[in-house]
């Protein structure tokens, strides 16, 4: 399905992003995998093996973001799943250093990539941004979670007017297990979100099915796709 397609990845080394980088070999594509640490990189690129190539890239720097995708040149389809440490105090007792570090990076971080990518991008090519269900729902501790999460969600929007006929779209992930299940995880989420209709945390390999969806499918353009085991119903 993605022979001869360029696809990079920034957040590939880990979770959700090395799930997409893992569906988008199978399915033919030469992948880009892009994050901050080239030890994790290097990491996850040994596993993945088949057509991959590792980039640093630190997203909160414009000027590493533009030689970024210098580097890269031309190329089809970019996903961000960068997750930076996301505060989860309540509004009233957050740090605000720490809550503006965690916007700069999530919803910034964002921004500066899929504007730099514009250039780049081939003819039907596509941005994929990921936000997260407390943009639709929000939880006790996740007040900056989801404002930058419903920012994200209106950027795409607004940018997919701007930047047609390339493609800007968003993935909105529910409660996903970590790569290393993290005990007790499902009861603290539980906590959070009572109503889980299927009762688990989503894999990232699920998650992961709604990027390639996105990068193939040549008429969804502004659109959000919330895969979250049906947390926010």
């Amino acid at each position: 399905m993605f022979s001869n397609k360029k696809i990079v990845l920034v957040g590939g080394s880990s979770g959700i992003g090395f799930a997409v980088a893992q569906q988008a070999i199978s399915a033919g594509a030469e992948v880009v995998i892009a994050s901050r640490s080239l030890e994790k990189l290097h990491a996850a690129a040994k596993q993945l093996g088949g057509r991959v190539r590792v980039e640093q890239v630190d997203a909160s720097d414009e000027q590493s973001v533009i030689g970024f995708f210098q580097r890269v040149g031309s190329f089809d389809h970019l996903a961000i799943t960068v997750k930076p440490q996301l505060p989860s105090g309540r509004f009233l007792e957050n740090d605000l250093a720490a809550v503006t570090a965690a916007f700069d990076a999530k919803f910034w971080g964002q921004y500066r990539l899929a504007k730099h990518a514009v250039r780049h991008i081939r003819q039907d090519g596509s941005i994929v941004l990921t936000s997260g269900v407390a943009s639709r729902r929000s939880y006790p501790g996740y007040s900056i979670v989801s404002a930058m999460n419903a920012a994200t969600e209106a950027l795409a929007k607004a940018i997919a007017i701007e930047v047609a006929p390339i493609r800007v779209n968003t993935v909105c992930p529910g409660f996903v297990d970590a790569d290393r299940p993290i005990p007790g995880r499902i009861e603290y989420v539980r906590t959070l979100a009572p109503n889980l209709p299927l009762d688990r945390l989503g894999a990232a390999k699920e998650i992961a099915e709604a990027y390639l969806y996105l990068f193939g499918n040549a008429y969804s353009t502004g659109s959000v796709i919330v895969v979250d085991g049906g947390a926010t119903c």
